[in-house]
């Protein structure tokens, strides 16, 4: 039997509807509260494109400074 929520899985018993991880977010939704969970979901899994571009620059600027760390490593161990 499938499950009805993510159609993928096969159900955790012959009596119920959910597969495990679709049951265990059904108890979240009861235990939190939809708002709540849909809440959370839009601030962590949907960016807009502002959000995008900081994203970006902080990569950008944390391999910035991993690049120029890692060349003072190399220069000072060259000087030894």
């Amino acid at each position: 039997m499938v499950c009805a929520f993510c159609l993928i899985e096969s159900c955790d018993s012959y009596f119920s509807s959910y597969c495990a991880r679709c049951h265990r977010l059904q108890r979240m939704l009861h235990l939190f509260g939809g708002e709540k969970i849909m809440s959370v979901c839009e601030s962590v899994l949907i960016v807009d494109k502002e959000q995008q571009e900081v994203q970006i620059k902080q990569e950008l600027k944390q391999e910035l400074t991993t690049r120029v760390h890692n060349l003072r490593a190399r220069k000072e161990t060259e000087e030894k």
